[in-house]
């Protein structure tokens, strides 16, 4: 989902001095021939400037030059102008130039903060910043900024920090609170970006990025009919908004309201033809045939010399799925391995601590700790929890469970990973999963109760609550310890199928090792061995169900799955695709259809360009 960016600061902090009478014609022959002072045309040159008539403020910045070649407002100046029209490196040298005439100048060391940080140079913009803010500490633009490079690099609770800096001294700061609730969203803390974007709004109503970007963190938690309102807001105020028509495309999607979906990303489209984000997303949920517009348009902006790597990256899946249904798989790999490459290139991941993770859990769970903790924690047997690897048919099971009438699918939910990060991160030795061995046994009770509590907000009357997050199969032992009653439900998929599936998807959560065929071979080994210990330690306790066979065999699959939960038959988990509940997965739009055969054993579509993969899951190097 596409969020608004960040605003970063570029603010003529040097206000021009009101003087009765100073500028009775803002021409710069007027400026010369009216022979005001140096002074005089600074502020002349400020007003200009923050009329947002550049060309005229840069000739008198010029002029002032040319009078006083090292006046450092008119060079600190003329450096914002040229970072305004993208010319960074000449910014850079100006306003260096000023701050050598004026060392203790703040605005001029944020500017340069700002002007770095769009050259990519988010270290040396940060030390910027921070010179800006020990000249002038109560520089609540100077902190938003800092906040902003924090966030570029990754380091989101300190750009938490500097945003809460800059609305301690400035709590009516719009931008700052509209930065912080972006930085919330990516911790995943909705409740806290949700308040976060209403202050933003309370503040400055008519902010169409902060209605759009609430948007987003109510589609996050679920309230897509909500979210849907914050975005015709956003498009009320400004209807040239590509990213909101895109972002309310998507929540559409989630809905299963695919017409209006397309037709919001062709608006999108209408406005900004480039959007890669809106070509992608349009590209999942249609189907081109020769010639098609949509298509001939996506591959014109992918050609595009000016297209960054993050738009080609996008172009390319959207590309390699339109080129699949038309069966031209060969370019349709082309493009998926581009795109993946791409994506690939910007994340920093080693398998190394994967298999660190997946040895101490397997070492941590072993049998006598499930014999010392055996019915310890919560009874309650509500929770439903249905795992996996990613595209292995998880949603399609949720949909088929969520379609009874004693069930509510939740989708995919955080409170597991929150609850364990609570209780068992910090222990009497070491972090999770090594300390799970010193738990206090009542702590298993406590944790298996907080989190029947915290489903139960989302349906309290269900019998049942299903939740779908696949890659839970990395805890099914503290699942069995906090919630031994549970019922868990592990999704099996042929491994070159599943593999696939997952290369062709560009994910938006923290799956890093899936785009290379060689990592992705590497992990799925990784989670085959987890899930076999975990069959071997806590037999009886997973239920395996099979892809091929719910494909195969629909009626006797979805009995046995109902029988496992301890529910009745009901007709309506065979015309799941009629539910009209949300989904939010990579697989909304399949599981809007009946079963159909097409995903089994589509690797062979591929077999030539798969087989470093097929060698890894093979075991051979």
């Amino acid at each position: 989902m596409t969020r608004a960016g960040n605003r970063r600061q570029k603010k003529l902090a040097d206000k021009p001095a009101k003087k009765a009478g100073l500028v009775r014609n803002h021409s710069p022959a007027s400026a010369r021939q009216q022979k005001m002072t140096v002074q005089e045309a600074v502020d002349l040159g400020l007003q200009l400037h923050s009329a947002g008539n550049l060309s005229k403020a840069e000739q008198v910045y010029q002029q002032i030059l040319q009078a006083e070649p090292n006046q450092p407002v008119a060079l600190h100046y003329l450096g914002v102008i040229a970072s305004q029209v993208g010319k960074n490196d000449v910014a850079v040298e100006l306003i260096k130039q000023a701050l050598a005439g004026k060392p203790e100048y703040a605005e001029a060391r944020n500017n340069l903060g700002f002007a770095l940080q769009e050259q990519g140079k988010i270290d040396d913009a940060i030390v910027s910043f921070n010179e800006a803010i020990s000249i002038k500490p109560d520089y609540a633009d100077a902190y938003n900024n800092l906040g902003n490079a924090l966030h570029v690099q990754g380091k989101l609770d300190d750009a938490v920090y500097s945003y809460r800096k800059a609305l301690e001294i400035n709590p009516n700061y719009a931008k700052a609170h509209y930065n912080v609730g972006i930085v919330y969203s990516e911790l995943g803390e909705l409740d806290d970006a949700v308040a976060s974007y209403r202050k933003a709004l309370a503040i400055k109503p008519d902010y169409a990025e902060a209605h759009s970007n609430l948007g987003n963190a109510l589609s996050e938690q679920g309230k897509l009919d909500d979210a849907v309102a914050s975005y015709r807001k956003a498009l009320d105020i400004k209807p040239d908004s590509a990213e909101a028509h895109s972002n309310l495309g998507n929540v559409l999607s989630e809905q299963g309201k695919l017409d209006d979906a397309v037709a919001s990303y062709r608006k999108a489209l209408a406005i900004k033809p480039d959007y890669a984000e809106a070509h992608r997303h349009l590209a999942h949920i249609t189907k081109p045939s020769e010639g098609d517009e949509d298509l001939k348009s996506m591959e014109r902006a992918y050609e595009l010399a000016s297209s960054s790597d993050q738009d080609r990256m996008h172009l390319a899946f959207g590309l390699g799925k339109a080129f699949e249904d038309l069966q031209d798989y060969e370019r349709a790999f082309e493009y998926l391995a581009e795109g993946n490459r791409i994506k690939r290139e910007t994340i920093g991941y080693s398998t190394d601590n994967d298999i660190d993770f997946f040895e101490k859990t397997m070492a941590a769970f072993d049998n006598s700790l499930f014999r010392r903790s055996f019915c310890e924690g919560c009874s309650d047997k509500s929770p439903i929890f249905v795992l996996g690897m990613p595209r292995s048919g998880t949603t399609l099971i949720e949909q088929i469970l969520a379609s009874h009438p004693h069930v509510h699918g939740a989708g995919e939910l955080g409170i597991l990973k929150q609850i364990l990060k609570s209780h068992f991160s910090v222990g009497k030795k070491n972090n999770y999963p090594e300390n799970i061995q010193f738990v206090d046994k009542a702590q298993f009770e406590h944790a298996g109760k907080q989190y029947v509590d915290e489903i139960k907000r989302k349906s309290p009357d269900s019998r049942f609550i299903v939740n779908k997050t696949p890659d839970n199969f990395k805890y099914i032992g503290l699942i069995k310890l906090i919630l031994p009653n549970s019922r868990v439900i592990h999704c099996r998929r042929d491994p070159l199928d599943t593999c696939l599936s997952i290369f062709k998807n560009y994910f938006t959560g923290a799956h890093e090792y899936a785009y290379d065929l060689v990592d992705l071979g590497t992990y799925y080994k990784l989670y085959g061995r987890l899930m076999e210990h975990w069959h071997k330690v806590m037999p009886d306790f997973i239920y395996d169900v099979h892809y091929e066979k719910v494909i195969s065999d629909q009626v006797a699959q979805t009995k046995a799955l109902l029988n496992y939960c301890g529910l009745e038959w009901n007709d309506a988990c065979l015309e799941f695709y009629k539910s009209d509940r949300p989904v939010k997965t990579a697989s909304f739009a399949q599981v809007r259809k009946p079963i159909y055969t097409d995903s089994v054993q589509s690797w062979k579509r591929y077999e030539r360009q798969l087989k470093p993969l097929h060698r890894i899951l093979n075991g051979r190097p």
